[in-house]
């Protein structure tokens, strides 16, 4: 089933040249704008919001160390074009698929912002799904490994969220550096 999928996704590679750039784009560079959405959210200076990209990157941080030294050593699931003939839109490295570290990335941020601000949240839900999505069509990913991310991502999250008061030291320590540092450089916005 995985692989039925994944042709179905793929097998629309390489047909349509203006599709196949956005695909190659949200492949590789969704994620960029997320950051950037991440880094627009702490420069409001406003501290919960900054303790919000805080824990999001926590998140992605934890998630990314489980898939990296665990997960993903331990499964060894080879990449699609490593097994089969795909249309490989996008060059990769033929290591291990799962899971996705791209949608692990996005996922867990996603989810951390939706636990709280449901707009922003849902926002970044949908580019994180989209991400996964054009990995699969891009040919370097199967479903499997994408839903692997969101099933880790979102164990993960919840965890970060549900303990995130108990953890508000680390939070407030790079807050402080960051509002030390914004009052000695005046072009930086700062409370």
């Amino acid at each position: 089933m995985n692989y039925t999928l994944f042709q179905l996704i793929n097998g629309v590679a390489g047909r349509f040249d203006g599709i196949d750039d956005i695909m190659e784009f949200c492949a590789q560079d969704l994620i960029w704008v997320m950051l950037a959405l991440l880094a627009l959210l702490w420069l409001t200076g406003k501290t919960a919001n900054q303790k919000l990209v805080f824990f999001s990157c926590l998140s992605a941080a934890v998630s990314l160390l489980i898939a990296g030294l665990v997960i993903s050593p331990e499964v060894g699931h080879a990449r699609p074009f490593v097994d089969h003939a795909v249309h490989q839109l996008i060059p990769h490295a033929p290591d291990a698929s799962f899971p996705s570290d791209h949608s692990t990335f996005a996922f867990s941020v996603a989810f951390v912002l939706l636990f709280a601000r449901r707009k922003t949240g849902w926002l970044m839900l949908a580019l994180a799904a989209v991400t996964g999505f054009a990995r699969v069509y891009v040919g370097v990913h199967y479903p499997g490994d994408i839903l692997g991310a969101m099933a880790l991502s979102l164990v993960v999250s919840y965890g970060v969220w549900k303990t995130s008061g108990r953890l508000d030291a680390l939070p407030n320590f790079f807050i402080r550096v960051y509002r030390k540092l914004t009052s000695r450089l005046s072009f930086l916005p700062h409370p």
